[in-house]
């Protein structure tokens, strides 16, 4: 008689495709950057509460939010990265550490943690221009701090790429591309019902997690293709400057290098320069 982990219901190949995989009330494994980004949350938020006066916001979150007014966003690039890390309360904090422990890991695993850090910070980036164009379409002026159009990038991401994985939403326990939906529908809502400005910055983390993912192939097939002719261009050019250095030796052979143009020596020259580089390239 089968034991229970070899029958249908709990092969790998039934929980990464259709049906419904049985539920783990496990904690998963923590990685080294999931790690980091939480450590350094808590830091940022710990100095952030010791600079932060009796009424009034910290030093730290009036250099670093995501701000549009006066055009900081554009003049203070940094904003666009140091919003991630501020936080308006120890809630704020909590949660998004929490979901960042639950949705980064994975991704750390499948990509390895420079390309899971870069997906996590072009997320919050993305979600940051979300806001700001809802800022710009209500006209307000209202500054953007926190990670979780970062996190929400990680959790869509993770709902493209791994179906399998399951959430506790309110007490039902379902896949997370339901979970996803859901949450996209509620953010939805609030941004046209509500005018919630923060949810459109979630809701744009979210959309960026789950289509990029879908489309970076298409992109690196254009770079493969951009490359490929770039190549060929400088193949092009190679061959016509080297008839044209084959001439000017010719001529230099005939005449001597007094009869050379200023035009002439310096094609030479700068020939004699690259073919050095490459000399170097290839001995590198």
């Amino acid at each position: 008689m089968a034991a229970w982990q070899d029958r249908d219901y709990n092969r790998e190949d039934v929980q990464q495709g259709g049906g419904m995989p049985p539920v783990r009330m496990s904690f998963p494994p923590m990685t080294r950057l999931a790690m980091t980004l939480i450590a350094v949350n808590v830091l940022v938020f710990i100095v952030q509460a010791a600079t932060a006066p009796l009424a009034g916001a910290s030093p730290l979150v009036d250099w670093g939010s995501l701000s549009f007014a006066h055009g900081h966003a554009w003049t203070q690039p940094w904003r666009w990265i140091t919003y991630q890390y501020l936080h308006g309360g120890g809630s704020h904090l909590f949660f998004n550490c929490l979901a960042c422990y639950f949705f980064l890991p994975p991704l750390e695993r499948h990509w390895g943690w420079r390309k899971a850090f870069g997906f996590y910070t072009l997320g919050g980036i993305f979600a940051g221009v979300t806001y700001g164009l809802m800022l710009t379409a209500l006209m307000r002026l209202n500054p953007l701090i926190g990670a979780s159009g970062s996190i929400l990038a990680c959790m869509g991401a993770c709902a493209l790429l791994f179906p399998g994985m399951q959430m506790i939403l309110l007490v039902f326990c379902v896949p997370i591309r339901v979970a996803a939906a859901l949450i996209a529908i509620l953010y939805v809502l609030t941004v046209i019902g509500d005018r919630n400005l923060s949810d459109a910055a979630h809701l744009g983390g979210l959309a960026f997690g789950w289509f990029m993912p879908m489309t970076a192939p298409r992109f690196r097939k254009l770079g493969i293709k951009y490359e490929a002719w770039q190549a060929a261009k400088g193949f092009e050019y190679e061959q016509q400057e080297q008839g044209e250095i084959d001439r000017i030796l010719a001529k230099v052979h005939d005449q001597g290098m007094h009869s050379l143009s200023g035009a002439e020596k310096r094609t030479l020259k700068r020939a004699t320069e690259r073919q050095r580089k490459r000399d170097e390239r290839r001995a590198g």
